[in-house]
């Protein structure tokens, strides 16, 4: 039987409220990062035919230019639909206990209502995706970039 060849999709898109209030980091090398947690609900009906709602609490990452543009123009509360790639990472945590998560990396941004916090010079409509080298993984090579 010959090797079934897998494309590789890793797409995540959802939509919802941040759920924390946004604080811009930076790496030991002065990469801009953003965490922050999405709250995404839905509508369902129970056993006796009452709507009821369910929140997911969905972990995201922006890194670079999406950092900076998420600091600066949202908020707790802002209304966003995320798009991006689903990241496992695994470390090691303080009392040396091995620890896993896995969180949703920005890849495109969308503010559905628009409430700037300062003027950083942001256009409403500015959706443009990353530049691929910073987008792309660190160990990537121009083969492994679908684009």
């Amino acid at each position: 039987m010959a090797d079934l060849k897998l494309p590789r999709i890793n797409k995540f898109i959802a939509s919802g409220r941040i759920a924390n209030d946004i604080e811009l980091k930076y790496t030991p090398k002065g990469t801009p990062v953003v965490r922050f947690t999405l709250a995404n609900d839905r509508g369902y009906k129970d056993e006796s035919d009452q709507w009821q709602t369910s929140t997911s609490w969905i972990d995201c990452v922006a890194w670079s230019k999406w950092a900076e543009l998420i600091a600066n123009q949202t908020h707790k509360g802002s209304a966003i639909i995320v798009e991006g790639r689903i990241d496992t990472r695994n470390w090691t945590d303080q009392n040396n206990v091995n620890r896993k998560s896995t969180e949703v990396v920005v890849e495109m941004l969308h503010v559905l209502e628009w409430k700037p916090r300062d003027n950083a010079g942001y256009d409403a409509d500015q959706n443009v995706p990353l530049p691929p080298e910073e987008s792309a993984p660190h160990n990537a090579t121009s083969d492994d970039v679908p684009f």
